[in-house]
């Protein structure tokens, strides 16, 4: 191991801790969070499962709605990204003047803050999800360690999608009085275009023909296909594609954006 590898692990260690630390004091509101990713999907898994009845809705039995949901809500809270928040407030208020001399990049913060949130969160989660699929038949889906592997690396990727299209939004807080309203509309597109609401295979064609041009269906519909076992074959690679094309533009228009917004930064306060 380098003395460069060592140096950033122990950054990381070091801003993880303080992230760990800082969600300690706001656990009902961690609850909350893990309660609302349960729930969205939830009801969504309530409506379609009453108008799938004893039938099938574009293919999907009550079973495939049940596993494809079940699924979702995993996959949702391992990506979820909410770091347009606090760019927001960082750079109306002027926080963002404190982290600004600090040695690492803020971006490393805000990363390191994800982690944190996501091993304590997502383990809680994940020990529900299994708990769950014990006890409901229905969610439950062939354990196959190929699958699990693939559907590592689609969430990795999906996470680091995520995280760079809210951390880009919330640099858009240099130009404007409120980023976090265009994030609010880019999360209202995502749950038709991401699969929140709906597989995106029960879109009117032409809905999903504007998502599969778009970065929304490689943000979470992609691994949850993969995890339910929807997508296999040629279709994996194109999705990998996929993710890995917005991945490059979106860390492109994040870095632009940084460079930017940080010549014109000149707020007072914090």
């Amino acid at each position: 191991m380098t003395a460069a590898v060592k140096l950033w692990a122990r950054r990381y260690g070091a801003l993880m801790r303080n992230a760990w630390m800082v969600d300690l004091q706001y656990r009902a509101s961690i609850v909350l969070w893990i309660m609302w990713g349960v729930m969205e999907p939830a009801i969504a898994l309530g409506i379609w499962w009453s108008i799938a009845g004893t039938g099938a809705v574009g293919g999907y039995t009550r079973t495939d709605f049940a596993r494809y949901f079940f699924a979702l809500t995993l996959i949702n809270q391992l990506t979820i990204a909410w770091d347009s928040w606090y760019l927001d407030r960082w750079i109306r208020e002027g926080d963002l003047n404190f982290k600004l001399p600090r040695p690492v990049h803020p971006v490393h913060e805000a990363i390191a803050d994800n982690i944190a949130y996501k091993a304590r969160s997502a383990t809680t989660l994940l020990v529900i999800w299994v708990s769950v699929s014990l006890v409901w038949p229905v969610v439950r889906m062939p354990f196959a360690p190929r699958t699990v592997l693939i559907t590592a690396v689609a969430v990795v990727f999906a996470a680091m999608l995520r995280f760079l299209i809210s951390f880009t939004t919330g640099l858009l807080a240099f130009w404007t009085t409120r980023a976090t309203s265009i994030m609010e509309l880019h999360a209202g597109l995502s749950l038709f275009l991401a699969g929140r609401i709906a597989p995106l295979s029960l879109l009117p064609p032409v809905v999903a023909g504007v998502a599969s041009w778009l970065w929304f269906p490689y943000m979470l519909a992609f691994p949850v296909d993969i995890l339910t076992g929807v997508t296999h074959g040629h279709d994996l690679w194109v999705g990998f594609r996929g993710q890995l094309i917005w991945i490059g533009i979106w860390l492109v228009l994040c870095r632009t954006a940084w460079k930017a917004g940080i010549k014109r930064y000149g707020a007072a306060g914090g």
